[in-house]
């Protein structure tokens, strides 16, 4: 696990059920709005692979993994997951990176 005091960026992949993807795509755009405002996020941003349009990924980068903990408390969040439970294909996968000092 990453040191609490440093960045950490997220990678979250997922697929969404076809018949649920018109419901949660404002969803997600909500979600990235907001999360984007909160003080400790750096980067938040969700693209869709152009070989499977119900498969997306989440690119973001936080202060500290404390953050991640508090964006996972934001109503805003908790919205998105309350709708990939119905919606989402399978479980996702997310890794948490750290930043290698020698390849920066």
């Amino acid at each position: 696990m990453p040191d609490t005091t440093q960045h950490v960026t997220v990678v979250a992949s997922f697929h969404v059920k076809e018949e649920h993807l018109d419901a949660i795509l404002p969803v997600m755009t909500a979600c990235i709005t907001a999360s984007r405002l909160e003080a400790t996020n750096l980067f938040y941003t969700c693209r869709r692979d152009l070989n499977d349009p119900l498969h997306f990924v989440f690119i973001e980068q936080w202060q500290s993994v404390a953050a991640i903990h508090e964006h996972e408390k934001q109503p805003h969040f908790l919205a998105m997951k309350a709708a990939f439970e119905k919606g989402m294909e399978g479980s996702p996968m997310v890794t948490m990176l750290e930043d290698v000092s020698a390849f920066s």
